[in-house]
């Protein structure tokens, strides 16, 4: 079940939109005070369809994008005599952080980051005070955050960020990234993202997409919206198709791996 919160800009839900929230038993409940703790050693989220069977998440599709980028970051780093690794690593976690207190601000929680370096959580708050300034600014209404999902269609699961209600009671998914720059494997993400969504909600369509970047050294905000994405959707398609036309060759080759060596000898 999604987690959702109270709407915080005034306006009640219509009788319409609530009837089709009842429909798949989406709740907008009152916000929680309760101290959370995160704890950086969890492993990643699982995915499983209903019969059990694991799938990949969203972003393992993405691994096969070239990232110009981050190869010339990585070099960058490599020239100052810094492990693109460990800096890598280190903005991974930056991210989680800025990323729960995201969710702990729409959740009402109050967030304990008593185990996190206290340089990381720096980083966290000015990409944090970045998202406070572009919600105050969105005009949306939470209706869901950090929810899980899995296509049993295309096989693999989620986790959204954020969705959001316009004054028109139009849904917004929201997604939140604290890299130095808006990348276009980011539009293949959030339209797999709008398919998980429409899959398991059909009676509840995404009007937008919008991507909302955090910088963490300067505290703006970067914004970019999609009001149409099949381009993007038949991208992610084809990726998910190479990822297990990939994984198949891998098991393949470990299964007559023994076999090859024989032979050779």
């Amino acid at each position: 079940m999604p987690k959702g919160i109270k709407k915080n800009k005034g306006n009640e839900v219509s009788a319409h939109l609530q009837k089709r929230f009842a429909e798949y038993g989406i709740t907008l409940p009152q916000k929680e005070h309760k101290v959370v703790k995160l704890d950086l050693t969890e492993p990643h989220q699982k995915y499983h369809l209903k019969d059990g069977t694991e799938v990949d998440g969203t972003t393992r599709a993405l691994v096969y994008v070239p990232k110009p980028a981050l190869v010339h970051w990585g070099a960058k780093l490599g020239r100052e005599g810094k492990s693109p690794d460990k800096e890598l690593k280190t903005a991974g976690r930056i991210g989680t952080i800025a990323h729960f207190l995201c969710q702990c601000d729409l959740l009402g929680w109050e967030p304990d980051l008593s185990d996190c370096d206290g340089d990381e959580v720096k980083s966290a708050q000015v990409a944090f005070g970045a998202y406070r300034t572009w919600f105050e600014q969105s005009g949306l209404r939470p209706v869901a955050v950090e929810m899980q999902l899995v296509s049993e269609c295309y096989r693999f699961g989620g986790t959204i960020d954020l969705i959001g209600l316009d004054e028109n009671e139009d849904l917004t998914l929201v997604d939140f990234k604290t890299s130095n720059g808006l990348y276009e494997s980011y539009d293949f993400q959030v339209a797999a993202y709008a398919t998980l969504f429409e899959e398991n909600f059909r009676r509840l369509p995404i009007r937008n997409l919008l991507l909302v970047r955090m910088d963490k050294t300067k505290g703006v905000h970067q914004t970019r919206q999609l009001t149409s994405w099949k381009r993007q959707w038949e991208v992610y398609v084809a990726l998910l198709r190479l990822a297990k036309r990939i994984k198949d060759i891998s098991a393949w080759q470990a299964c007559n791996k023994p076999l090859q060596a024989e032979v050779v000898k």
